[in-house]
């Protein structure tokens, strides 16, 4: 019997339930673990359905779905997405490239099988993006610690512009930098990159070759490229790693993000890009970068830095379920597989609990659940990043105290800081 399901889902749990379900409703199925094997698969067996969940390492769900429905030759196979990452960006991104149904995990163990059958029954052109396989490398760092500088870590919804109070912990929006011996990492260019970059014109490094890693593509992430006068020097390169969205190349989102402040030739320093997947990469000799997709709504990253015997994370947009999560919800099990026993995290912790349960399944997490993330997986130190601009320096200062007494009540060894422009940490 020729195949009529393939599900493509990298959970070995969920995935074999799944098939397990298609199989009682009387449907041939198969999974495939693999994500960066699905299309050929697809196109070998030409299934009459393909299931695809959407945070899967290599190729996230949505992206697969586009190939293969830009794809002459799987154009006209259906596509149900089953997926716990159920924004309602995702679900109508799912419509937009083609799904026909969208399934929200957990799923009803009793019906899935059937719905899907149900589904089946009959009734009355981009081009693939390429993995980075090689970048440039750079002389090796030689000394032990890493510098790591907070230059912005608040949402972007307050400030001074709106007349908001003067914040202990600061309005500028998120970037974050680590020093190496002779290399700059930047990780996100909101507004905090703006005195980074007057920073490093005043006081000049030697190697002008920058890295930016940038997480995603909300406005509150990029609204500083306009103001980075590094950008405005030709003596500077930058080097841009991030992920485009499945119908849009990281240049082309790029470009868009620098068009208001430098016009359609762009600025005058050197970009070079690099458009990523979930997989890990030498981007310097002796350093590593993983990325990740990340719980929060269109095509986010996360990033695992190891470096000089460290592993720093950093993850300032992402849902984590904490208690709340189900073994359908395996999103917390994955991240803490990618961040356990790093030197430091650095994960939202936009919401006091009262106030995430007011906002569940906005992609962003409870401080608390952060924490109980962090101590679960022995977490050195734990920067909480990505507070909500509604909050001012006492609710922030509450924060903090809650979850310095939450690791003293559940004896987690780890410290935990309160992310604020200024902060800079040797690790």
């Amino acid at each position: 019997m020729a195949t009529q399901v393939i599900v493509v889902d990298d959970d070995p749990i969920v995935g074999n339930l799944s098939l397990e379900l298609l199989k009682e409703a009387g449907l041939s199925a198969v999974l495939i673990q693999d994500s960066l094997k699905a299309q050929a698969a697809v196109k070998a067996e030409k299934p009459e359905l393909v299931i695809l969940d959407i945070l899967m390492p290599g190729i996230d769900g949505l992206t697969l779905l586009h190939r293969l429905k830009t794809d002459p030759e799987t154009a006209g196979i259906r596509a149900i997405i089953v997926s716990g990452k159920s924004f309602e960006a995702e679900k109508t991104r799912a419509r937009q490239y083609g799904a026909e149904l969208f399934i929200e995990k957990p799923y009803d163990v009793d019906s899935f099988g059937k719905q899907v059958a149900a589904f089946l029954k009959p009734s009355g052109a981009d081009a693939p993006r390429q993995a980075v396989e090689n970048l440039p490398s750079l002389p090796p760092p030689a000394r032990a610690d890493l510098k790591l500088s907070v230059w912005g870590c608040r949402t972007g919804t307050a400030g001074p512009a709106t007349g908001a109070a003067a914040s202990r912990y600061g309005w500028r929006t998120p970037c974050l930098s680590i020093e190496l011996e002779k290399s700059l990492m930047i990780f996100d260019a909101g507004s905090g990159i703006g005195p980074l970059g007057d920073e490093l014109r005043k006081n000049p490094r030697e190697n002008k070759d920058l890295w930016l890693f940038l997480t995603h593509f909300h406005r509150d992430h990029i609204q500083g490229l306009a103001d980075f006068s590094c950008a405005r020097d030709a003596a500077y390169t930058l080097n841009v790693v991030g992920t485009g969205e499945p119908h849009k190349s990281l240049e082309a989102m790029l470009a868009e993000a620098f068009e208001p402040a430098f016009g359609a030739e762009g600025p005058p320093c050197r970009i070079e890009l690099y458009e990523v997947i979930e997989q890990t990469y030498e981007i310097l000799p002796g350093a590593r970068l993983t990325a990740f997709f990340s719980n929060h709504p269109g095509a986010t990253l996360g990033f695992v830095l190891h470096a000089q015997n460290k592993k720093i994370v950093y993850c300032p947009d992402g849902e984590v379920y904490g208690e709340a999560a189900t073994a359908l919800q395996d999103y917390d099990e994955k991240l803490g597989g990618l961040i356990r026993d790093a030197d430091v995290l650095v994960h939202d912790g936009r919401f006091t609990d009262e106030d995430y349960k007011k906002n569940r399944n906005s992609g962003h997490s409870s401080f608390m659940a952060a924490v109980d993330l962090a101590g679960h997986n022995k977490i050195k130190k734990l920067l909480l990043v990505h507070q909500d601009a509604r909050y001012d320096d006492n609710e922030l200062d509450r924060m903090a105290e809650a979850a310095e007494a939450r690791v003293a009540e559940r004896g987690y060894a780890m410290k935990v800081l309160v992310g604020r422009e200024g902060l800079d940490l040797n690790v």
